[in-house]
Formats: C-alpha cells, structure tokens, sequence
C-alpha cells in the first residue's frame, strides 16, 4: 500500500474527522502537522501541498486530495469498503450526514471557535509579528477579513446565532437515533464519524451541557467516545475545554442562546 500522509492540525474540526477515519480504518498514516497558531498553512512549502492554504490535505499515491469528507471516501475505497451501510437507502444517509457536517455544521463552528479560542491565541502574539503572519495569506480577502475580525470586539450575536444553530443539530440527530442505533443505519458508518468532530468540538468550546436535552444523542455521544478511535484521533490536544475558552462565558451565553437559567449541567462547565 502506499504510504498515506496527512497534512493536518490536531485542534481542526475537519483534521479531526480524517484521523478518526484512519484509526477505525486501521490505516497506518504519516503525521504532517500544520500549526495553524503559527500560520504554517500559509507559508511557501504548505501552499505547494494545498494553495489554499487550508487543513486537512491528504497524499497518497503520489496525489493530494482536498476536502474531509471527499478524504473519508478515498480512505473507505482503499480499506476495501467499510464504514459503508450495505443497504441504498443508508449509504444515501450516510453521503448526506456528511455533507450536513460541512455545510451546517462546520461554518456554524467558526464564530465560537474564533472568538472564545482564536481571538485569545491572536492577543499573545506581538501586532507586528502577527501582521507578518497574516500577510502570507493567498488570499487577500480572507486575509483582510481575518484581520478585521482578529481585532474587532467579541461578536456575541454571532456565537449566540451558532449555539442555537447548534441546538439544531442536536434535535437532529435526536430523530435520526430515535429509529437506528447509530445515525445512518444500525452500524456504525461514515455519518458517526462525520458527527463525532461536532462532538470533540463542543468539548473544546466547554458546550456538552447542551446534550442534557436530548437523551439519544447523549446516550451516542457517550458510545462514540469510548471508541478507541476518538482519543486517537484527539492526538495529544486532550485536554477539554480548551484552555483560552472562559467557561463563564460560555454559560452566560448558552442561557442567552437557549432562552433558559442555566441548567445544572451548565453551571458544571
């Protein structure tokens, strides 16, 4: 087999669902950590790999591949096929969990990524050491939007339009575990992978108080995360919630998004 290479960064979201991908795949990999806080994806060697600029980015057999999910899909062909229901009407499930988490989900974790983690990590790197940084950036639109939003006050509105976003998906999944064991169909798949980097990310956002609402989803979370390959796929960034985010923040605005106290779950963040 030829050797597989991840380009990835431990505290990514789609990073996340690719080394969760390999390890239930049991597919050896390469590690080629990008160390986004320093803003490795922009500069000369990474952008040869991904012009972009973005994580993750896979190599294999001489060619990189772009996009988790499309990833995820390469990774079940040359493991011969599994994490994919047999049945039509579930590999169809399964394709479509997937494309939620990169189209709902995903963008809805940038604004409380950015401002509660993100934000943070910026204040302690010097302005002028960070404008270099930033200048490498492929893009000038981004670039210049990222520079905006680096320096602009906390954007509340937006983590409170995500938490509720959030919530969304929750009742979701809710459904969907209310008819199968897992979310595409009563075998583990593709979908469960998808869905378990939302899981990772609510840890690091100290957000899990949220599940207390929805027992099926609580009851899943708890069987994804004893999966082997959930801690595997965390790699050596365990510690939850992330260290930068305030945890009082965090209840102040679940309350806001929620419409409610806090709830005992919450208070325990």
């Amino acid at each position: 087999m030829s050797e597989i290479e991840l380009f990835h960064e431990w505290g990514s979201v789609q990073s996340f669902k690719v080394r969760m991908c390999l390890a239930e795949l049991g597919l050896p990999w390469t590690s080629r950590r990008i160390d986004l806080s320093r803003f490795e994806n922009l500069g000369p060697a990474y952008l040869e790999v991904h012009p972009k600029g973005l994580v993750p980015a896979l190599r294999w057999n001489g060619e990189v591949f772009f996009e988790s999910s499309d990833i995820n899909e390469l990774l079940v062909d040359i493991a011969g096929g599994r994490l994919v229901p047999s049945a039509i009407e579930e590999r169809a499930r399964a394709r479509s969990w997937g494309r939620f988490e990169d189209e709902v989900v995903h963008p809805a974790v940038r604004p409380p990524t950015f401002n509660l983690i993100l934000k943070a990590r910026v204040a302690k790197i010097a302005p002028a050491e960070f404008a270099e940084l930033i200048s490498r950036h492929p893009l000038p639109a981004r670039r210049d939007a990222y520079l905006a939003a680096a320096h602009a006050p906390f954007d509340r509105a937006a983590v409170i339009a995500s938490i509720r976003t959030f919530s969304d998906v929750l009742a979701k999944m809710e459904r969907a575990l209310a008819a199968t064991d897992w979310l595409a169909a009563n075998s583990f798949s593709l979908a469960d992978v998808a869905m378990a980097a939302f899981i990772d990310r609510l840890d690091r956002l100290a957000m899990t108080g949220m599940l207390a609402a929805f027992p099926n989803t609580s009851d899943w979370t708890t069987r994804i995360r004893s999966r082997p390959s959930f801690a595997k796929a965390q790699g050596p960034d365990t510690a939850r919630p992330d260290s930068l985010v305030d945890a009082g923040l965090v209840t102040a605005l679940l309350a806001e998004a929620l419409g409610q106290p806090p709830t005992p779950e919450m208070e325990m963040l």
